[in-house]
């Protein structure tokens, strides 16, 4: 029967799967709501204190891109940085440490949550509500990712409006949105600590290409597993989030620079590195 509908009725295989998703969407949705409402006051504890602490001021948010160079982040020792997920696997090659650190998914805290641990991560914002860390340096923040769930849906083609990309959080001590990048989360989490000026380096939006920092990428198997294909499609779908950071930046007088080598993402204006930190200088 199920081979029968596949040749016949492939179209409502798929419709039957997103309304599937649907209510997976809304249950998680409910959840994760729920959830961040009642540890509001622990993370209002917790992250409060970040609120505007920058105010003003610059800050680098360094990605994981293949792009990305030993050389880039030297130029940023005095800057005010955060790093993502394996930025820390350069640190054996590098005097550059950043100030502040982002993980957002479970498995990238189960490979390299030891190395978080050694005393060269001073802060490490990370999501608590599917990853565990015991750290004395972590600082959970609450997650919302159920808009990637309706991504490639018939209801999200048919209701864009209905179920957007995500959103851009001002309050992260509520929620952060993530989006399908841990750089969108850190931008959220810049943004509440004050820094006017960010600028994103590392941010290819492009997993399909071999890392030039280093020559072991085995912190993220789950994503070297995939096809060039999917690599290709998941960098594309952050491309249309990082419009709504733009907005929310445009609307509250932040200005988002791409310091990025190539790269997909064309959303915020391109800067050379090292053009900046001479100016900056």
């Amino acid at each position: 029967m199920k081979e029968f509908l596949k040749k016949y009725f492939p179209g409502l295989i798929q419709f039957v799967k997103d309304t599937q998703q649907l209510i997976g969407y809304r249950k998680k949705k409910k959840y994760v709501k729920q959830r961040n409402d009642n540890m509001h006051a622990q993370y209002e504890r917790n992250l409060g204190k970040y609120h505007n602490i920058h105010k003003g001021e610059r800050c680098f948010i360094i990605g994981t891109g293949p792009s990305l160079l030993l050389e880039d982040v030297e130029l940023l020792k005095d800057e005010w940085t955060f790093g993502v997920n394996s930025c820390i696997t350069m640190y054996d090659k590098t005097e550059w440490r950043a100030d502040y650190y982002g993980i957002v998914d479970s498995h990238t805290v189960e490979i390299l949550g030891n190395k978080m641990k050694s005393g060269e991560v001073p802060v490490l914002f990370y999501t608590d509500i599917d990853a565990s860390y015991d750290g004395a340096n972590g600082v959970a923040f609450p997650k919302d990712d159920s808009a990637n769930m309706m991504t490639d849906t018939w209801y999200k083609r048919k209701f864009p409006k209905l179920f957007p990309d995500t959103d851009f959080s001002d309050d992260i001590t509520k929620v952060v949105y993530t989006g399908k990048s841990v750089v969108y989360a850190m931008l959220q989490i810049a943004a509440y600590m004050g820094f006017t000026e960010i600028y994103l380096l590392g941010v290819d939006c492009n997993y399909a290409q071999p890392k030039m920092y280093s020559d072991n990428v085995t912190y993220i198997d789950h994503k070297t597993k995939w096809s060039k294909e999917r690599l290709l499609k998941n960098g594309n779908q952050m491309l249309p989030q990082f419009e709504i950071a733009k907005a929310y930046a445009e609307k509250h007088g932040i200005q988002i620079f791409n310091a990025t080598r190539g790269g997909q993402l064309e959303t915020f204006p391109r800067v050379e590195i090292k053009d900046i930190i001479r100016i900056i200088k």
